[in-house]
């Protein structure tokens, strides 16, 4: 009994720890930036004396949970107007690697306080040499009791891949900033970088404890920045949490979208549903990310059709359907010593499509990606200016076969296309319009998507450069969710028709034939193919018709899946795998069913979405066969019937035996019924 008593107080005691370790932390519910996070409900992070402190103090990153409110809050006590300066400063980093790219970029740029947020007032790619780029993002403004009649703020920023390491095409590291104000002083600036889309393995932690500087005056054209941030605000997608998704729909169903990868590895995954996006948590390496809205994903390859296969669609809608048709050598210099690019198209560049390259000349076996890799390709990605970028592209050679033939997935092409429809543009426009911006204009801003940034490559002194396009995109869920619905919309926005409805509806392959190159990639219901920069994959419905649904894919695993039912799926990772993909459209129908017939088949064996030729050939001549035997055995059939029929030597139960026998072996059993017939009537004769 004592020994049994001494047990139970124990664990009493060590219940009561427990429950005392956990009320510290037991957290209090605020409003985040898209829903509900836990917070601590104190304050031992990020504490006054620690950022009014000019020397850091710590070791290393910690929750991004203190870098929101924490405990008791309040509006912010003062408003914050002027220029908050950050110098360029070494960072803390996890690895001893990229010692070349230490610093962080710092920046000069005018905030402003608007019903609780923190505005940037610069929103763009803000690039320097030898820098990380850098984009600024907005944040929250507060007050917290222990802050002595300060107020505190934090924004979340992204960190690009800088403008010499343009080989990582891209890539985004997320971080978070935090630090003090009130109307004449400020603290130091604290921030880290736990979280990254870089499929060439750049993963690791940055922070740093710098001093600022802040400037108080007043911002030029105040009201209309605000009134702009407002109707930023009132464009917002809602997005909703991934737990309501589950309540609405089998959880289990659910799990396949990202079957396999590490939760840890995805930026961002989630499902748009009927005007809304469902977000499943944006984890870091330090907690969730308190800003998922606004987190930036390095798009990779799928700046090639929102980029490329957007701007064509836009294009055409404006200038008509004949832009496919343009030739690129007659808006660009071309330098070839060959004539592989004299009837290259603009649309045969949107498809991979233009008969020229360096690698792998041959048809066959499929080798569509052989022109990204080897010394051309590097030398490209590290041509600084738009002339040196071109110069290498035309230096390749000429494939044996032309234009529209063979599909070889070229990324400098999509540059060579980008280059191409400037060109056009300012014939059509003026000389002092640019692509990226009149795409902005007049396709992205009227959806709410103002800030998407794109990097851009020098083309001489005065203008922005021409939008890399091959990548170098970097996208929010926000602005992703904007651009799919746009696209599942049929191009058209507030009943304005901003993309060819046409020309669309062929990129997201909603025909009745099967279109598209094929890549070489063949999988359960049929080949993969690739058209106007959009991936296809075929799938089955549950009902046995039959779909190319479209995808855009990006290097490290990025995937943005248009299911013809209006149902977008979406994952952005660095993984490097995506055969989670391959439960894309079955997680979509899941949803809803898909529409319509699909692709008409016309095969009897072997169904699916067949495009290889020399494959399509075989299975067409074994359908031939079967309807040829098919055709043997009906007539084979009719005619055993009328001789059967007439027949008084077969009886009545034999008769229905040949009958269902030559229905399934056709002129293999007539030609046995008349043998036996025949037998029988000599049998007969010679009992006669």
């Amino acid at each position: 009994m004592e020994y049994t008593k001494k047990v139970k107080t124990r664990i009493a005691v060590v219940m009561l720890s427990m429950l005392t370790f956990i009320s510290g932390y037991a957290g209090v519910w605020i409003s985040g930036d898209d829903g509900l996070s836990m917070q601590p409900s104190m304050r031992d992070h990020l504490t006054f004396e620690d950022l009014m402190n000019p020397e850091y103090s710590g070791d290393g990153p910690i929750d991004n949970r203190y870098f929101l409110p924490i405990g008791e809050s309040a509006p912010a006590l003062d408003d914050l107007r002027g220029t908050l300066t950050v110098p360029r400063m070494v960072m803390e980093k996890s690895t001893y690697r990229y010692n070349d790219y230490q610093n962080f970029p710092g920046f000069s740029v005018d905030f402003f306080t608007y019903e609780g947020y923190l505005v940037p007032v610069t929103r763009t790619l803000i690039v320097s040499p030898g820098n990380w780029s850098l984009i600024l993002s907005p944040g929250k403004v507060w007050s917290e009791p222990g802050d002595r009649g300060m107020s505190r703020a934090s924004f979340p920023f992204t960190l690009g891949s800088p403008p010499d390491r343009i080989t990582a095409g891209g890539e985004a590291h997320n971080g978070v900033a935090t630090f003090l104000f009130d109307s004449t002083q400020i603290s130091a600036f604290r921030f880290q970088v736990t979280q990254e889309t870089a499929p060439d393995g750049d993963i690791y932690d940055m922070w740093g404890h710098f001093p600022m500087e802040y400037h108080p005056a007043g911002i030029p054209d105040q009201e209309t920045l605000e009134a702009q941030f407002a109707d930023e605000l009132a464009s917002q997608m809602p997005i909703h949490p991934w737990s309501e998704l589950e309540s609405l729909y089998d959880p289990q169903v659910l799990t396949s979208l990202t079957v396999d990868i590490p939760p840890n590895e995805i930026s961002a995954a989630g499902i748009v549903v009927d005007g809304v996006l469902y977000l499943q948590p944006s984890l870091t390496r330090y907690g969730e990310y308190p800003y998922p809205r606004y987190m930036h994903h390095a798009a990779m390859s799928i700046s090639k059709s929102i980029g490329a296969g957007i701007g064509m669609l836009w294009l055409a809608q404006r200038y008509g359907e004949g832009v496919f048709d343009l030739h690129v050598t007659d808006y660009l210099e071309v330098s070839a010593n060959h004539d592989g690019w004299d009837e290259v198209t603009f649309g045969d560049v949107l498809n991979m499509a233009t008969g020229v390259g360096e690698y792998a000349p041959y048809p066959r076996p499929f080798d569509p990606t052989a022109n990204e890799s080897g010394g051309n390709y590097i030398n490209w990605y590290l041509a600084e200016t738009t002339a040196e970028k071109q110069s290498i592209v035309f230096e390749q050679g000429n494939y044996p076969w032309g234009p529209g033939e063979i599909f070889r997935y070229t990324s400098a092409q999509t540059f060579v296309l980008s280059a191409a429809m400037d060109a056009f543009l300012k014939t059509q426009a003026g000389p002092d319009a640019h692509l990226w911006e009149m795409l902005q204009e007049e396709v992205f801003r009227p959806i709410g998507v103002y800030h998407m940034t794109m990097i851009h490559v020098p083309n001489g002194p005065g203008n922005p450069g021409i939008p890399l396009m091959a990548s170098g995109l970097r996208i929010t869920v926000d602005d992703m969710g904007k651009i799919v619905t746009l696209l599942q919309n049929g191009g058209r926005h507030n009943g304005d028709q901003l993309l060819n409805a046409s020309k669309l509806a062929e990129a997201l392959y909603q025909t009745d034939q099967a279109i598209g190159l094929p890549s070489g990639k063949t999988f359960t219901f049929g080949d993969q193919a690739y058209h106007m920069s959009f991936w296809s994959i075929a799938h089955r419905t549950q009902d046995g018709r039959f779909f190319q649904v479209p995808f855009m894919s990006g290097s490290g695993g990025n995937t943005i899946f248009l299911a013809p039912n209006g149902v977008t799926t979406f994952v952005f990772t660095d993984f490097g795998q995506d055969a989670y993909s391959l439960n894309c459209p079955s997680l979509a129908e899941s949803i809803q069913p898909y529409p319509g017939e699909g692709i008409r088949i016309g095969l009897l064996v072997l169904k699916g979405v067949w495009l290889i030729p020399e494959n399509l050939q075989k299975i067409r001549i074994a359908n031939d066969l079967l309807l040829s035997w098919i055709g043997l055995c009906a007539a084979s059939w009719v005619f055993l019937l009328v001789h059967i029929t007439r027949s008084a030597r077969v009886t009545p139960r034999l008769k229905w035996v040949w009958l269902l026998i030559t229905l399934l072996l056709g002129p293999l059993s007539l030609l046995a019924y008349l043998i036996f017939d025949r037998r029988s009537r000599h049998a007969a004769v010679i009992e006669t």
